[in-house]
Formats: structure tokens, C-alpha cells, sequence
């Protein structure tokens, strides 16, 4: 198949087929409004038109693809510990008239999935492979200017490699007092916080972790993870730690200016609209859920395990603020 045979054909899914990676394409009407990508890639594979003609083919067609049609180069990345207002900020940056925002792309994330890939793919590869997904998802609709990445919250354990693969695209990484963060953890369990639904090796952690760890110091073990590895790339490239306290407003002033944008007066009524939002269920107005208490044992690891990288994010932030 022909690089041009894909004009107007966005990539949905990367999944593997006798062990060779496979991009599934398909016909995306609209743009990328929801909250996570994965909402609006199946609303569109549920067209007849799709169900029946979607296209599937090797991920090295991803790369002619790019030198064919290069989409717009990311004009920011955002990264997070998870539950701590990442969808809130990506769901303000989507209300910009020429942005496409996409939120968690299973293809991005599939492609990083391989780092656990037996044989090793090589980074290289992995790279090539980044910027000609990016790119093919990032294809202008409507003449969007700008395109934003919100990455899944483990993402930030490749940090490096995404800088490589981008060098010069500022990133944020969002954080929040732990407590909430496991209180919403534990009510509604993401993939990266449940033993067993991701390989352990790219969380940090060791296949044995998963019989020997209970099921709440596996999570908040791999959330520290997340924040030391975020404190680790503090110098990589142009990076920035938003504290949870300090949203909505920092979406309104702060994150604008970082990421070099200038918001119409229509835009920024939009955007504050949005942080008004349930960033998940965008129809309903924003409510603080009530701060139950956690058992003791989960206080503990709590003290144990994010207490400390929670404080030097604290700082980190506060440096950067006085920049």
C-alpha cells in the first residue's frame, strides 16, 4: 500500500501480529475532543465504514508516511503522576481554536511498550517510530497550528527517549498530595496502580514483585516511581512541575505562557470553562469528592514511599515559579 493511499486515514491502534508491530487505521470525523484518545478512536471504529475497511499495515509504513506527509511538530508534551489534573490541563489546551490535543494515544503507548519487547528493539527504531507516529497522528484537519501530547502516567519513565525523539519540546509533569492520589487510586484502580495488567519492567519493578508485594504498596510504589523518575529528567530539556494546588488557575496564566501561547478572549472563556468541567465527564460541573480516611497500613507506605519525592516536586516547582 502506497504512503498516499493513507491521506485523511489516522492511526487507532498498534498491536502485534506474529510478533511484527501492526498500525490499524481508520476514518476519525471530527477532532480529537474527548477526554483520552481511546474514546474517539472507538467511537470511530464503530462506523459501519470502518468496521468493515479499516486498514492495517506494517509500522514501517508509518515512516514513509512521515516523509510524505509530516504533521505538525509537538509544541508541548505533558506528563503526570496520575489522578492529579493532566486530563483537567490537556481538556483546557483542547478549547485553543488551532491545537489538536491528543490524550493518551494507545498507539504512543504501544510503541513505548516495546522497551519490554523480547528481542530488544533497538532505540533507534523506537525513535523512528515515535516521531512517525506522532506525526501521521498529529496530520492537520481543520489548519490546527499546534499539537499537544498528554502521555499515559508510566510514560515518564522513558522521559529520556522522548526527549531524544523530540529534543526542544518543553514538558510538564503534574503531581498532587499522595493521599488523594491513592484515594482515587484505590477507588477506581488504573492499569499502572493493578499487579499484573503491565509488564512490571517498565514500571521499575520485578516479576517477582507481583506475588510479594501487597496490592497497595505495588501502586504506590510504582506512583514513587513515576515522581523519581520525573525529578531524575528535572534537566531534560525545557521541563516545568505543576503542583495539582495551584490548578485551574495555572491553566489560565502559567501554562499558556510555557508553552508560548497567547489565547484569544474567546479562548480564554473557553478555557475557563473547561476547568469548570469534570475533566472526564465534561458534561457534568467539577465536584471535590470527600477526603475518606485511608487504613494505617497504606499511611504507612505512603510515609514510606512518596512523602519525600512528593515534598522535592514541591520544591522543584517552586523554583521553576521563581524563574
Amino acid at each position: 500500500m502506497a504512503a498516499v493511499d493513507l491521506a485523511g486515514w489516522t492511526p487507532v491502534r498498534v498491536y502485534a501480529n506474529r510478533g511484527e508491530p501492526v498500525v490499524e487505521w481508520a476514518l476519525v470525523d471530527g477532532p480529537f475532543a474527548d477526554s483520552f484518545f481511546e474514546q474517539t478512536a472507538n467511537r470511530a471504529m464503530q462506523q459501519p465504514f470502518n468496521a468493515v475497511f479499516a486498514r492495517r499495515t506494517p509500522i514501517a509504513m508509518l515512516e514513509e508516511r512521515h516523509r510524505n506527509a509530516p504533521g505538525l511538530a509537538p509544541a508541548g508534551f505533558i506528563f503526570h503522576m496520575s489522578r492529579c489534573g493532566s486530563t483537567l490541563i490537556a481538556q483546557t489546551l483542547a478549547q485553543l481554536s488551532a491545537a489538536i490535543v491528543l490524550s493518551e494515544p494507545q498507539p504512543l503507548d504501544a510503541i513505548l511498550c516495546l522497551r519490554g519487547a523480547t528481542p530488544a528493539v533497538p532505540e533507534e527504531t523506537l525513535i523512528g517510530w515515535l516521531r512517525a507516529m506522532t506525526s501521521a497522528l498529529g496530520q492537520p484537519r481543520a489548519a490546527e497550528q499546534r499539537l499537544f501530547v498528554k502521555f499515559n502516567a508510566w510514560h515518564v519513565r522513558e522521559l529520556p527517549l522522548i526527549a531524544r525523539a523530540f529534543p526542544g519540546v518543553p514538558w510538564i509533569f503534574t503531581f498532587r498530595e499522595p493521599r488523594d492520589v491513592v484515594r482515587s487510586q484505590r477507588r477506581t484502580p488504573g492499569a499502572e496502580f493493578i499487579g499484573g495488567s503491565m509488564n512490571p519492567a517498565l514500571l521499575g519493578l520485578d516479576a517477582g514483585d507481583l506475588h510479594a508485594l501487597s496490592p497497595d504498596e505495588y501502586g504506590i510504589r510504582v506512583l514513587a516511581g513515576f515522581c523519581e523518575a520525573a525529578l531524575r529528567g528535572k534537566d531534560v530539556g525545557r521541563g516545568a512541575f505543576v503542583d495539582y494546588a495551584g490548578l485551574p488557575e495555572a491553566t489560565l496564566s502559567a501554562l499558556p505562557a510555557f508553552f508560548g501561547i497567547s489565547p484569544t478572549p474567546v479562548e480564554t472563556a473557553r478555557m475557563r470553562d473547561a476547568t469548570q468541567r469534570d475533566a472526564k465527564v465534561p458534561a457534568q460541573t467539577f465536584r471535590q469528592r470527600p477526603r475518606e480516611p485511608l487504613p494505617a497500613g497504606v499511611e504507612r507506605l505512603i510515609e514510606r514511599w512518596l512523602d519525600t519525592p512528593y515534598a522535592e516536586l514541591r520544591a522543584a516547582a517552586r523554583t521553576a515559579a521563581r524563574r
